[in-house]
């Protein structure tokens, strides 16, 4: 059986490093401008992701009142996106939700606010006839996009593409279809069974460092909470509501209350874009400010924040990919820049269309 350092061993063969921000890097691959070649038939080792069980009689009922997702509505076929939120509608952490039995639940999660979020669960879940458990160490993350992919997924377990946010599993092994074209796969292998596996899921794929998987969920429009942003956004600032991480039917939840009222009786003033950021020196992170193009800083004063970066990219032409909560008004009337160096911000086209009442 491999034990995470042979896990690590092996993925060290591949010639797979992991740097400061938790990303998979290959020796001199650097990462370009998206593109359709750029993102076609790759395969990634995600290690920025971490998995929480949570397991019990009422493990179902727990979820459901403290998440924003209808968790009813998850099954060994199916998952969902969600959010956690503190009472005040802000978010804590954002996840991929998948079940294989009825009493255990898996949060797909970043692993900077793993811990943080199973602390704030601690709180409530002792109430429940339920508990928690990491299991990040017992799993590895591979991602794999393209039409060679989908062939795999389909050949390794035994199902056919057919869905968004299908599950499927091998054992105790799952993958969970993220388009609806059957293209783009997240999968969780054992790591005890990841050598022996390998070489199904690889074959006729690019290995390419994490960056180029990130790259691809920020042109999909799907924004991460890390630990720079925790406590820092509505879910409807992240566009949850377009991508299905909220339940407006499901009843009350932590939260629920401002979320509802934002999207009844709110205008979204902050949605999220995808941006691109020129000539981005590196410094510029999750969390990050925003600011208005036509005020000038100084040695006394800097203008108010118009938004944050959400996720972000630094590509090898100089600049950067970035999903960014930004106020829609100021790019209407003044420009945005980013960070206090001013880097020039424009919009990409995202899949879904934003509308400013939140819906």
């Amino acid at each position: 059986m491999m034990n995470q350092p042979d896990a690590c061993n092996f993925l060290s063969s591949l010639g797979l490093s992991v740097d400061a921000q938790q990303h998979t890097v290959i020796d001199d691959q650097t990462t370009p401008p998206l593109s359709v070649e750029s993102c076609d038939n790759f395969i990634s080792v995600i290690r920025y992701y971490g998995l929480l069980s949570i397991s019990g009689p009422d493990t179902s009922k727990f979820l459901q009142g403290q998440t924003t997702c209808d968790v009813d509505l998850v099954t060994c076929s199916h998952s969902t996106l969600g959010a956690y939120c503190t009472p005040k509608g802000r978010v804590i952490s954002s996840f991929l939700l998948a079940s294989k039995e009825p009493n255990e639940y898996l949060l797909r999660l970043r692993t900077s606010v793993l811990q943080s979020t199973q602390s704030v669960f601690s709180k409530y879940i002792v109430f429940s006839k339920a508990e928690q458990e990491v299991k990040s160490d017992q799993y590895v993350c591979i991602c794999l996009a393209g039409e060679t992919a989908k062939n795999t997924i389909q050949s390794l377990f035994n199902v056919a593409t057919s869905d968004i946010y299908q599950t499927s599993w091998l054992n105790d092994n799952f993958t969970i279809q993220l388009d609806t074209d059957g293209l783009i796969h997240e999968c969780w292998i054992l790591e005890s069974e990841l050598e022996q596996l390998w070489p199904r899921l690889s074959k006729g794929l690019e290995l390419k460092g994490s960056r180029f998987w990130e790259l691809l969920a920020i042109s999909r429009g799907i924004g991460d909470v890390s630990e720079q942003t925790v406590d820092m956004f509505i879910p409807q600032m992240l566009n949850y509501q377009i991508t299905g991480a909220v339940s407006f039917n499901k009843g009350c939840y932590t939260g629920q209350e401002i979320v509802a009222r934002m999207q009844y009786k709110g205008k979204l003033k902050r949605p999220m874009y995808r941006v691109k950021i020129a000539a981005n020196r590196g410094e510029l992170v999750a969390g990050s400010n925003l600011y208005p193009t036509a005020p000038k800083f100084s040695n006394d004063t800097t203008p108010s924040s118009i938004g944050n970066i959400v996720n972000i990219v630094n590509l090898s032409d100089g600049s950067s990919e970035a999903l960014a909560v930004i106020s829609s008004k100021n790019f209407d009337d003044t420009g945005v820049v980013a960070g206090e160096r001013q880097y020039p911000v424009e919009i990409l086209p995202l899949p879904y269309a934003i509308t400013s009442d939140g819906s």
